[in-house]
Order: structure tokens, then C-alpha cells, then sequence
């Protein structure tokens, strides 16, 4: 999980769920890279999402609306999990990188 949590992508992903109720590719396809400011590619996000359903910190949900199927998801209690270790890991380290 721990390679998971450092890919290009996932932490933004994560952060973005974690504040919406639901998130959608077309909403998530908008994020932009933290370090470098530039937007994620969708591939980038695409295989970001698929990896997190996998690993059980996002749910995907398909709905039918006007016959095209609608995909959103959801952060899980273990994807807020490791968004809170994440968060908490890097803050341990600005204060290891200060001194």
C-alpha cells in the first residue's frame, strides 16, 4: 500500500474524496499534481482509481442514468485511514527535514 500512497496521483485523489461526498472522473480528471502544479493525465488518474478500488481505500459505484452508465467514487474508512497516516507522515517529516 505504502508504493500506492506515494504514486503520482493517489494522495490528490484521496484529498479530493476525503473533502466530497462523491467524486466523478470527469471532476477528478481536473486535479492538479501538488509538487509540480500540472494536471494529471487520465490515464494517470484512471489507473490511480483502479488501484485504489483494488486496494479498498476508494468504492466505485455504476449507475444507469438516461441509459449511459454514470461511475462515481467514494473514499472508504481505510482510504480516510491512510489519508490520515499519509498526512500525519508528512508532517513528522517537516519537522525531521527543519532541524
Amino acid at each position: 500500500m505504502i508504493t500506492l500512497i506515494i504514486s503520482e496521483g493517489t494522495l490528490e485523489i484521496l484529498q479530493f474524496l476525503g473533502k466530497q461526498k462523491t467524486g466523478y472522473f470527469k471532476e477528478l480528471r481536473n486535479l492538479k499534481n501538488i509538487r509540480t502544479g500540472r494536471y494529471f493525465s487520465s490515464n494517470t488518474i484512471s489507473s490511480r482509481l483502479k488501484e485504489l478500488v483494488e486496494h479498498g481505500a476508494i468504492e466505485k459505484t455504476v449507475s444507469e442514468v438516461s441509459k449511459r452508465n454514470v461511475v462515481a467514487y467514494e473514499i472508504t474508512p481505510a482510504g480516510k485511514k491512510a489519508l490520515d497516516l499519509a498526512d500525519k507522515f508528512e508532517d513528522e517529516l517537516r519537522i525531521v527535514l527543519k532541524k
